[in-house]
């Protein structure tokens, strides 16, 4: 189906709209009035045996934007109305910031801790101060962020093993390396992007949460290869390998990751912020662990860029799998494309054939 212009204003009436498109709808239309500065919006559920307005009170009562709700006056519709007050602050030290984490986390099954919350509510603070001349990010709202950053990176966790050496390439404020390393600190980072203010950022951000075993560096993926590139022998058929006593070197624990004196290939790579998958993987193959997996972050489409990449990914003998999700309390549509060297991987997830 084609999406539908809603026009944002202080009323919207439910019933041109399909029921079971109604939750979020109410959803989406709330997050929209606020960042336009409407606060004060007018649902029409109208009356009949009230169904439809329970069904709104429901969704209400989960909102953490929402600060009340209240039969409207007669004169705007009595209880065939109903009136919705919008948070108009939402600090990342308010117990709705809190909500929204703890409560969207849940809904992906996942439970934060009290002290994670606190670790992101400092990541997110200081990624809005930082963002007035070091130009960080476009999100800016707080429930935004606390969506769109925070809790979009927890869709990677279940593709993670124990103790996987990551990198994440184009960082930018830090995402989603920084918040997977709050949430898994047996995991060995590398955190890597070509703006200068952006890394300083990120090893800011890094000193200020006390982390260890992550590391920031202003470089490219390519620079990065051929920093890597005296360690490895050219193979047959042109894989990249490296000899029993380099890997043996390399993977020894401590150490700088990715650092000039030490092989670091890596088990996991993912990105949030490149812009086609076929040049995430032309930056993550040559640094890509067997067995080892890419992860591209994407929103609604992904078609067009799958059919672009699939002759690369033929011709390097790799499997590719598909997660779609949604964004809790803004419904957003979600994809991660999962580029593997090892089909195991893929166990569970929707494949994309290659023709």
């Amino acid at each position: 189906m084609e999406p539908v212009e809603v026009p944002i204003e202080d009323v919207l009436d439910l019933h041109t709209f399909v029921p079971k498109e109604i939750p979020s709808l109410l959803k989406e239309y709330l997050n929209a009035c606020r960042k336009a500065e409407i606060y004060s919006v007018r649902i029409i559920h109208g009356k009949g045996k009230g169904l439809l307005r329970d069904r709104v009170y429901g969704l209400l009562k989960r909102l953490p934007i929402v600060a009340s709700f209240s039969q409207a006056p007669p004169r705007a519709g009595g209880w065939g109305a109903t009136i919705v007050e919008l948070r108009k602050k939402v600090d990342f030290e308010s117990s709705a910031w809190v909500h929204v984490l703890d409560e969207g986390a849940r809904t992906m099954g996942v439970r934060l801790k009290r002290s994670q919350i606190a670790q992101f509510a400092i990541h997110a603070k200081e990624l809005v101060a930082w963002n007035r001349f070091a130009n960080l990010t476009a999100i800016t709202d707080p429930v935004e962020i606390a969506v769109k950053q925070f809790l979009d990176t927890l869709s990677l966790l279940s593709f993670l093993a124990p103790r996987s050496r990551l990198l994440d390439i184009g960082s930018g404020g830090g995402f989603p390396g920084i918040p997977l390393k709050v949430m898994r600190p047996d995991l060995d980072i590398m955190l890597i992007d070509a703006s200068r203010k952006k890394v300083s950022f990120q090893k800011y951000i890094i000193r200020t949460l006390a982390l260890r075993n992550i590391e920031a560096r202003h470089i490219r993926a390519e620079e990065l290869k051929e920093e890597l590139s005296p360690r490895f022998k050219r193979g047959s058929r042109g894989q990249q390998h490296v000899s029993k006593t380099s890997l043996r070197d390399g993977l020894k624990g401590g150490g700088r990751v990715g650092g000039k004196d030490e092989l670091r290939p890596y088990h996991v790579i993912v990105s949030k912020a490149v812009s086609k998958l076929e040049r995430f993987l032309d930056q993550g193959i040559p640094l890509l662990r067997r067995p080892g997996i890419m992860i591209a972050m994407k929103g609604r489409s992904v078609e067009a860029e799958l059919e672009s990449a699939g002759p690369r990914v033929e011709a390097e003998g790799l499997a590719v799998g598909v997660k779609e999700y949604q964004l809790p309390h803004l419904e957003i549509e979600r994809h991660l494309v999962i580029v593997t060297n090892s089909p195991d991987t893929l166990v569970g997830l929707p494949s994309v054939p290659l023709e």
